[in-house]
């Protein structure tokens, strides 16, 4: 049964790989990567997405002091999901993959616009849409970050996600 959640969205920023410095410079923003943190009572999860493993919920605190902290996070407020009913929705089969996302962003969106590449940005957006947030699909991180800031910077809460 779901229960009240606060749902949050992550977005981290980094720079010790190649490829990274490579998406900020080809996105002109420093966030590479995000994900959505549940808090059910005081146990948070965030979503980790990797070529080198399926996509799974892990412990937020861990995953910030290990992997990478969040450069910014965006509240959405308490909605009626599980964390059980956001991994049936992802299944098993979620390894999103760098060289895709490249190709998506210089070719791909321009010749094949239907093509949706996995990535942590088009997870998430899916997943926020299940927690009842009418988002667009996104595949870069910094289009769903800017999507979500002006949703939550917007007095009269008229934008999209809200």
């Amino acid at each position: 049964m779901p229960l009240k959640t606060k749902v949050n969205v992550c977005f981290y920023s980094r720079d010790i790989y190649e490829k990274e410095r490579f998406v900020q410079w080809a996105t002109k923003s420093d966030v590479v990567h995000c994900g959505i943190m549940l808090t059910v009572d005081n146990l948070s999860v965030v979503l980790a997405s990797d070529k080198s493993h399926n996509a799974k919920f892990i412990n937020s605190e861990s995953f910030h002091s290990k992997v990478m902290s969040p450069k910014y996070i965006i509240y959405l407020g308490e909605r009626d999901v599980s964390i059980k009913q956001l991994e049936t929705f992802m299944g098993n089969n979620y390894i999103g993959d760098t060289r895709s996302i490249i190709f998506w962003w210089f070719i791909g969106r321009y010749l094949f616009p239907s093509y949706q590449p996995k990535s942590c940005a088009l997870l998430t957006s899916q997943m926020l849409r299940v927690c009842g947030l009418n988002i667009q699909d996104h595949i870069s991180p910094h289009t769903l970050l800017k999507e979500l800031q002006d949703a939550t910077n917007n007095y009269r809460r008229s934008s999209r996600s809200r």
